[in-house]
């Protein structure tokens, strides 16, 4: 799930305790919000509390561990992801001695955070659709000869995704950030990992993080180094890139960046 969202990453888990659910007869969470849908998505929560009231569980007690160890990596993920700070949460659910209540809150509670993140999906599922929209648009182009692109290697496009991946767990696992600071730069992350193909029409976006480095600087000095390092390295790709582009030679350096060895 690393190259995903956190909101997407969250799905995945949902999805996995519907297919249980599915699996053991009982309602799934995505079956509860199709009839919240139905009748009002204002009153969602009010509504997923009515519906799990009367869910009938069947055999998904056989299934009662997995359920538990999903519902708690949810909560664990939702509760220490920066990416959902803005959100209100539903409160965790109350867990006692009988396993079949228990099950009946794990689901209102797995219902109601795909409620809440699920504009969170919508806009990456559009994003990615657009994305691939304009990838397909691009191709064509390079086809009729009439585009210019900037081509990754496969070795660099890996290598791009794994310093998102990393600049989002560091930044995420950061004492250094303000909450608002933080969660500006997520999202900034999500929104250039969204965007990044083998093949773009340029590179801005990566440049952009540069602005962000000086800024970490700025406010932090040396104990922004591990930061720096790896938006630096991700501009020395995109200068790559786009050197080889432009027909450069391949020992080409970029001024703005020095001339140091990686």
């Amino acid at each position: 799930m690393s190259n995903q969202n956190p909101a997407s990453e969250i799905n995945t888990l949902i999805t996995e305790f519907d297919r249980i659910l599915s699996n053991g007869g009982a309602i799934t969470a995505s079956d509860i919000l199709l009839r919240v849908d139905k009748v009002d998505v204002k009153s969602g929560p009010s509504e997923i509390d009515n519906i799990s009231r009367a869910i009938s569980i069947g055999k998904t007690i056989l299934y009662y561990p997995q359920l538990e160890e999903i519902t708690a990596e949810v909560i664990a993920r939702t509760y220490e992801e920066a990416y959902f700070a803005q959100l209100k949460l539903p409160e965790i659910p109350e867990v006692g001695h009988d396993s079949s209540e228990n099950i009946r809150r794990f689901i209102k509670y797995i219902a109601k955070v795909k409620f809440i993140i699920r504009p969170l999906i919508d806009d990456e599922v559009g994003s990615i659709k657009k994305n691939n929209f304009f990838s397909t648009i691009e191709n064509k182009k390079k086809i009729l000869n009439k585009g210019f692109f900037y081509e990754f290697s496969d070795g660099d496009l890996d290598r791009v995704q794994s310093l998102i991946n990393e600049l989002r767990e560091q930044i995420s696992g950061s004492d250094l950030f303000e909450e608002n600071h933080r969660s500006r730069l997520l999202r900034r992350l999500e929104s250039l990992q969204s965007e990044i193909h083998k093949k773009m029409s340029d590179v801005d976006k990566i440049w952009g993080l540069v602005g962000d480095a000086g800024v970490v600087i700025g406010k932090f000095g040396k104990d922004a180094k591990p930061f720096v390092d790896r938006i630096k390295e991700l501009s020395q790709i995109a200068w790559k890139t786009q050197a080889r582009a432009e027909e450069l030679p391949s020992s080409s350096q970029n001024p703005l960046l020095g001339n140091e060895e990686r």
